[in-house]
């Protein structure tokens, strides 16, 4: 499924027993074999970085924050695991 800049999504994801569900906004889309923006998305490129290139499009998508004023967090997601939020 191919996705947008401003279209909203969601994926689950699980750590350390925790299963949570993510609703955030494509804010860039990566085209195939490329990374995301470094100068744009320094967070993710922050510990232990962005990993592998992808094959496929691929989209980096913004978690707002708890408060109005929060920035959000980024994620770059795997692509299979995204579904768009109706």
């Amino acid at each position: 499924m191919a996705f947008n800049e401003g279209q909203q999504v969601c994926w689950t994801s699980q750590s350390a027993g925790v299963v949570k569900t993510k609703i955030g906004t494509v804010v860039q889309v990566v085209p195939v074999g490329a990374y995301p923006d470094r100068g744009q998305f320094e967070a993710l490129y922050r510990g232990p970085g962005v990993g592998l290139h992808r094959d496929h499009e691929s989209y980096v998508v913004r978690v707002p924050g708890k408060t109005a004023k929060a920035a959000g967090k980024l994620y770059w997601p795997r692509v299979t695991h995204l579904k768009a939020v109706a």
